[in-house]
């Protein structure tokens, strides 16, 4: 199977890029509440030093949890209601 046949499949089936963005972004979520240095470090990232700058890393990294429960809970909503 090559790509262009997985890309044809999610196109096909909307559903499945719900399912994969969720699980990205749960990933991403772990990675914050652990700690993970690769989740939380902003350094090469300007946008996010500035978020660091004005709210500090505590701040952030809860600023950051509740922007990604929010996106699960919106890709979750959409994956439920696009089911027939």
């Amino acid at each position: 199977m090559n790509i262009d046949e997985i890309f044809n499949h999610i196109k096909a089936n909307p559903q499945l890029a719900y399912i994969i963005i969720d699980i990205i972004f749960t990933i991403v979520l772990i990675g914050y509440i652990k700690r993970w240095k690769w989740a939380i470090d902003p350094t090469g990232n300007r946008k996010t030093m500035v978020l660091v700058e004005w709210f500090g890393y505590e701040n952030y990294r809860k600023i950051m949890i509740v922007i990604l429960l929010l996106g699960i809970l919106a890709i979750s909503s959409l994956y439920v209601l696009s089911m027939p």
